[in-house]
């Protein structure tokens, strides 16, 4: 396990090239032409510029290669983030179809899937006792993996949100990894991309200098997938199960109710709209702030929980009341 002026370092050092690093590439999409124009179901009024989330991937890639922990399993992790950001960036600048933009999903989440299969035995061991092959689970995985790409793609509507949500799940993450043990080079990943976010943040919240756009979101929902995913571990239990959905509990949450509400609504689950938890809570008369630090506070209590449940002994009472509660509120979120 890393010591703390390690990690420290990694994270500074994170920090430190995503705020150097955004402004130039704020600064070229501007005069490109990459921005993101107000209007539809879109909360800014004026037009920002894009490419904030190439400074994301770039800041945490040279993070990577300067503390030279690149090896098999991190080229592969990046490999595929590097067909989502590029995805993104065309998405960004041309406005691909969404069936366009779903293959490159899948195509980012196989390759860290199929090329790195053996990373999740966790899952396949469990899949395995009950006598379900491995096939079935690997696409069970890269469709979990597209889900939360998706899911920071839709989250991605107000000024730090997004970003800040990732902050809260890279640091919750890490400190489980810190309290239970388990790979460095997980534990490292997850503090670069906490420190990226930090230093994307400053141009991210409100009012916003710069958008990461699709390749930001997307890259973010990627990389805490596949971090949480590679650091599962020990023996299947209550507590992981909850401890695991509440960890992307916030953006996962809000993506059922979308796909919900637009198959209730009958059209495409890939149309745009104004039905998003921060769309109902400014509608409530919250301001964009208020409205993102409140979800701040909701992820954060949920990662508290999952931090509990995680690395705690929780009893089987203990577990059964959570989930209730926790089955009455997404009842009531859906209601």
């Amino acid at each position: 396990m890393c010591d703390s002026l390690y990690l420290l370092s990694l994270f500074g050092f994170s920090l430190f090239s995503t705020t150097v690093l955004t402004p130039p590439l704020a600064r070229l999409a501007s005069n490109k032409k990459i921005v993101d124009l107000p209007g539809l179901h879109k909360t800014h009024l004026k037009t920002v510029p894009l490419l904030g989330g190439l400074a994301i991937f770039a800041g945490i890639v040279i993070s990577i290669l300067v503390f030279g922990f690149n090896n098999y399993k991190t080229f592969i992790v990046f490999n595929g983030a590097g067909v989502l950001v590029v995805t993104g960036i065309l998405d960004d600048i041309y406005n691909i179809k969404p069936l366009v933009k779903l293959l490159g999903q899948i195509l980012a989440a196989s390759i860290v899937v199929f090329f790195n299969a053996g990373q999740y035995h966790f899952v396949l061991d469990t899949f395995a006792s009950y006598d379900i092959p491995a096939l079935p689970v690997l696409i069970l995985i890269v469709g979990f993996i597209v889900l939360m790409i998706n899911a920071f793609n839709l989250i991605d509507g107000l000024d730090g949100l997004a970003v800040g949500t990732a902050l809260i799940i890279f640091g919750s993450m890490a400190l489980i990894a810190l309290i239970n043990g388990g790979s460095a080079n997980m534990l490292a990943l997850k503090v670069i991309g906490a420190g990226a976010c930090v230093g994307f943040l400053f141009y991210n919240f409100n009012p916003a200098k710069v958008f990461m756009g699709d390749a930001g979101s997307m890259l973010l929902g990627f990389l805490l997938a596949v971090t949480y995913l590679f650091s599962l571990g020990g023996e299947v239990s209550g507590s992981v199960v909850l401890g695991s959905m509440f960890i992307f509990a916030y953006p996962g949450l809000d993506t059922m109710f979308a796909i919900y509400r637009r198959l209730r609504n009958r059209t495409s689950i890939f149309k745009a709209d104004k039905g998003h938890i921060h769309h109902v809570l400014m509608s409530l008369g919250y301001s964009v702030r208020k409205t993102v630090l409140l979800l701040y506070l909701a992820s954060a209590v949920f990662a508290g929980l999952a931090i509990l449940l995680l690395t705690l002994d929780i009893s089987a009472t203990s577990l059964l009341l959570i989930g209730f509660v926790t089955v009455i509120f997404t009842f009531a979120l859906f209601r």
